[in-house]
């Protein structure tokens, strides 16, 4: 393994989110992210207890799992007691989708609140916030940027992966103008490519969310290619 692959490693949250993932595809993305070193795997809440058993906690990669999943509307108490719960279970990270519907509708008031809530419910557990920018446009994707930060989300992430789009060159470009480097960048929701790992990360993300089979291909292609991704081959950039 090269050491720009064992560098990209420490930026995959390696995800099994989707509703088909079973107990085996679990145990599989736990076991290729002990063997590789990944910084973090995210799985559905009903699968926290489980890979918290293959994943040694004080180990290399982070459990992590989402609430809100996959529509952002559930009610603020139901989100504070699934963030609560998943931390209990031994979640160290959690990916928070913020109420989408609420935010088209404008009342940024109720997703700043609702932020706040599972922020401090769960703190010193960082929580990553997901705007699903399929549905925003550009002011809306600003706007919700700077209510997510206000509110104590660590980092901002683009999508689930269950809407049409996700992380664009687009939409990671207008985060990244609006966070400057106030809080992380994740993107997730169609990272497929190296041309839009290498882009993205020169945009400012530093967590990318994709899936065992991507995380594959992008792995062994770096492996025989560093020379592909220079920024992981400089020890300071990286």
């Amino acid at each position: 393994m090269s050491m720009v692959s064992k560098r990209f490693a420490r930026l995959i949250d390696l995800s099994a989110v989707q509703a088909n993932h079973s107990e085996r595809d679990v145990r599989e993305v736990a076991a290729f992210a002990l063997e590789q070193e990944i910084i973090a795997v995210h799985v559905l809440p009903c699968w926290v207890p489980l890979l918290r058993t293959l994943l040694p906690k004080g180990g290399k990669t982070l459990v992590g799992a989402p609430i809100g999943f996959p529509g952002g509307a559930h009610v603020t108490d139901i989100k504070v007691a699934e963030a609560t719960r998943l931390v209990a279970d031994g979640a160290e990270e959690v990916d928070m989708v913020m109420n989408i519907a609420q935010a088209l509708s404008g009342d940024f008031d109720y997703v700043a609140a609702d932020i706040a809530a599972v922020v401090s419910a769960v703190a010193p557990t960082p929580v990553k916030v997901i705007l699903e920018c399929h549905y925003l446009d550009e002011a809306l994707i600003r706007r919700c940027c700077d209510v997510a930060i206000a509110s104590g989300a660590v980092w901002i992430k683009t999508a689930t992966g269950w809407a049409e789009s996700g992380a664009t060159a687009a939409n990671v470009a207008i985060i990244a103008d609006q966070v400057r480097a106030r809080v992380g960048i994740k993107a997730a929701g169609g990272v497929r490519t190296l041309d839009d790992v290498r882009d993205f990360y020169r945009k400012g993300v530093r967590r990318f969310g994709i899936s065992l089979a991507t995380t594959r291909n992008l792995l062994n292609r770096l492996d025989q290619s560093p020379e592909i991704f220079p920024e992981l081959a400089d020890v300071t950039a990286a």
